[in-house]
């Protein structure tokens, strides 16, 4: 079976959700959804274990964790408009739920969760997995048996906890039905035996309950949108060199390739990958427009941050620096920085990054007349990009700061900006190469309390350096290095980086004295709400 790449659907542009971080609350929702599956009956009590030194004890509350763990664990997924209700939700149906800040000894992962879910009948299900960055999950302990997953197929588990079953008459029993992809077994000695069937397909429970007799079993559903089937192809390309090396030999554009690899990775026809993206074009441009062409209410605190009124005031002046296109993509950005329960945002990979690539692409489109054919090939480059991200680092501020976040954004987008203008796929790599060699080392320290800050002065950095070094590559500069070594630096950088500095809300910026008490206001806050 070819191995599981980045897909620009699952990871790149991926989840489709509700406001919040794609790490901190898409994430987290998946896997309560995937622990949901596994109890199969209605919940009772949810509780959500985090490590004390995790990264989530330091946002907490601030990027929406907690709603997005308590949906995934009623069964919702990320881009369920229930999820800012799921608080009043269980209150109202008698649904215990706590989040308790531990050790946690499962899994070293900085993202780690834990999940306890007790039925109404009072059966159990518990699940350890790894939030790895961009809303993608992967599993560490299903029910307290190993086993890794990322969700991109229907999971049939059985737990043969009296050692009643066997392994290849299972296996046979079940291929008669299902497309079984990858099968195996994980031996604990006091648990009994994990027996675990990935598929395509969704396995009917009462053919199950044939095949296994009494023997307890669950089926775990995919969270992700694409699923990996038995067609799929080996990764086409995971740098931008080869991307070029490809479509010269086979006279093609960068465009035509970049459909060749999701082709390949998702086993849709091409009608399917460009519908798809024209889906995700559209979520983009609503939540870049939203908050100033419909009648939405933004979700505010005293600590929101908001700017979108202040910047539409300053520009209408007139009295500006900068060009209209620049004033435009800090327009639509700061747009897409509210918090608006219903308008769903796109990943990119940050939780809000799919709108800012597009900021920067569209107010460039709609400056100087480019179609929305070419804004939808803009799309796909920089989609192509942030796959090449995720193949060769951990896109991620847990992982390499907020490089990993906001400056691969940068890069996505000026390689975007760069083929929507019609350059040449050398300035097509050479805006991504400028692009991402600016934000290198960046860390990822958001201030809890903090007004968006310091995220927002490198978001408004994303949107206009974008378009600068799309010019910038079009003029002629050579950034020296190929794409995918500037990656390859990011990272090695990136991981070098303090735990401090790697969105734990310990170090950087938000070890400064009066970040210091933004951190103790919100806190009380909180503990107020």
């Amino acid at each position: 079976m070819v191995a599981l790449y980045p897909d620009f659907y699952n990871d790149v542009f991926g989840p489709i959700m509700q406001p919040g971080s794609s790490s901190h609350m898409a994430a987290p929702c998946r896997m309560g959804y995937m622990c949901n599956s596994l109890l199969g009956e209605d919940v009772k009590e949810i509780l959500v274990k985090l490590d004390t030194e995790g990264s989530f004890a330091g946002t907490f509350g601030l990027m929406n964790e907690d709603l997005g763990m308590l949906a995934g664990a009623l069964g919702d997924l990320p881009d369920d408009e229930r999820l800012f209700s799921t608080k009043s939700y269980c209150r109202n149906n008698g649904i215990k739920y706590e989040f308790d800040f531990c050790a946690m000894k499962e899994s070293p992962h900085i993202n780690a969760v834990k999940f306890i879910l007790t039925g109404v009948s009072g059966k159990t299900s518990t699940l350890v997995a790894n939030s790895t960055g961009g809303g993608m999950v992967e599993t560490v302990l299903v029910n307290g048996y190993p086993y890794t997953g990322k969700g991109d197929t229907y999971v049939v588990l059985v737990f043969d906890k009296d050692r009643k079953l066997s392994f290849k008459e299972l296996a046979t029993q079940l291929a008669g039905r299902l497309d079984i992809l990858e099968e195996g077994a994980s031996d604990t000695d006091d648990k009994g035996i994990l027996y675990w069937y990935r598929t395509p397909d969704d396995p009917s429970k009462d053919f199950l309950k044939e095949v296994v007799g009494d023997v307890d079993f669950a089926v775990m559903k995919p969270v992700l949108p694409v699923i990996t089937r038995r067609d799929k192809k080996e990764q086409l390309f995971d740098t931008v060199t080869d991307w070029r090396r490809l479509a010269e030999e086979q006279g093609k554009g960068l465009y035509e390739v970049a459909l060749d690899y999701q082709m390949a990775a998702s086993g849709w026809t091409r009608e399917q990958v460009i519908d798809y993206m024209k889906n995700v074009r559209a979520k983009m441009h609503r939540q870049t427009h939203a908050i100033y062409d419909e009648d939405v209410k933004p979700l505010e605190t005293p600590y929101s941050g908001y700017h979108y009124k202040q910047w539409s005031e300053y520009i209408a002046t007139g009295k500006r620096f900068s060009g209209n296109a620049i004033n435009k993509a800090i327009y639509y950005a700061l747009a897409a920085t509210t918090t608006i329960p219903g308008v769903h945002i796109v990943p990119g990979p940050m939780g809000t990054g799919g709108g800012f690539v597009y900021s920067a692409l569209c107010a460039v489109k709609e400056e100087f007349g480019y179609s929305d054919e070419d804004l939808l090939k803009g799309l796909f480059i920089a989609a192509g990009i942030g796959a090449i991200c995720y193949t060769r680092t951990g896109p991620t501020g847990e992982v390499i700061g907020c490089t990993g976040e906001c400056g691969v954004c940068c890069a996505m987008a000026a390689a975007g900006v760069a083929e929507m203008a019609g350059s040449t796929p050398e300035q097509v790599e050479a805006a991504a190469s400028l692009a991402l060699q600016t934000t290198v080392g960046w860390p990822c320290d958001p201030i809890p309390g903090g007004k968006m800050q310091p995220c927002l002065s490198r978001v408004i950095t994303v949107v206009t350096m974008a378009i600068t070094f799309a010019e910038f590559a079009r003029s002629g500069r050579d950034p020296v290095l190929p794409f995918h070594e500037v990656v390859d630096v990011a990272d090695k950088i990136g991981r070098g980086l303090s735990g401090d500095l790697l969105c734990t809300s310990r170090g950087g910026h938000c070890a400064a004295p009066t970040a210091q008490q933004c951190i103790q206001a919100i806190n009380e806050w909180h503990r107020q709400q």
